[in-house]
């Protein structure tokens, strides 16, 4: 009996050590993204590049997508389109929808890879990201290199863009619209009346 309390205490000790490490690597990490912020706030680009990098080593998908949109633009470091997939990947790993959004983006656009680009807007779009919809609706509606159009699928995105509001996304329907037919129009409606959005998945288990 001695022996199990004994096993017991020094198991309940074990998990305390493991949770008070994890909770000072919660705050640290936090205090770092804090610190990051404020240096990027301050224009000081660079320093926040190199803090914010820290951290999204460590696995924060918020500092993940920071720093990919750094190297995407080139702020406090030249342009790097791989380094900014790179670093948006492990943010849409784990579900970020904006930084779904801007790899469907940055495959998409220059049409570098057109199922690539289509799976991480769909992920997002299916979450209900309003600029991940308004962009997939512009990419079926326009077509392109191994991309048919798809009219239907244009209007039910476009669709779902608009119905967050915004007077731009509306105006972007109604010109979509004047390319389609009253049929192709209805069932983008029927569509869009019947999507739910979705939980953040897996981005390896969706097929290209």
């Amino acid at each position: 009996m001695r022996r199990k309390n004994r096993m017991s205490s020094r198991l309940a000790q074990f998990l305390f050590c493991v949770l008070s490490v994890l909770l000072c690597s919660e705050i640290c990490m936090a205090q770092d993204f804090d610190s990051a912020m404020r240096a990027y706030e301050k224009g000081e680009y660079a320093t926040a590049l190199t803090e914010f990098t820290a951290v999204a080593e460590q696995g924060n998908q918020e500092a993940q997508l920071i720093v990919g949109k750094m190297y995407m633009i080139g702020q406090g470091v030249e342009k790097d389109s791989e380094q900014a997939i790179h670093w948006f990947k492990a943010a849409a790993g784990q579900g970020n929808t904006d930084a779904q959004f801007f790899l469907g983006a940055i495959y998409l656009l220059p049409q570098r890879d057109i199922a690539e680009g289509l799976k991480w807007l769909r992920l997002s779009a299916d979450q209900g990201m309003q600029d991940a919809q308004f962009l997939l609706g512009m990419a079926y509606l326009k077509g392109g290199q191994n991309l048919a159009r798809d009219f239907v699928q244009a209007d039910m995105w476009l669709r779902l863009a608009a119905a967050h509001d915004g007077e731009f996304y509306q105006s972007q329907l109604a010109a979509a619209e004047k390319q389609m037919t009253p049929d192709q129009i209805a069932q983008g409606k029927a569509l869009a009346a019947a999507w739910e959005p979705k939980a953040a998945a897996d981005p390896s288990a969706e097929k290209d």
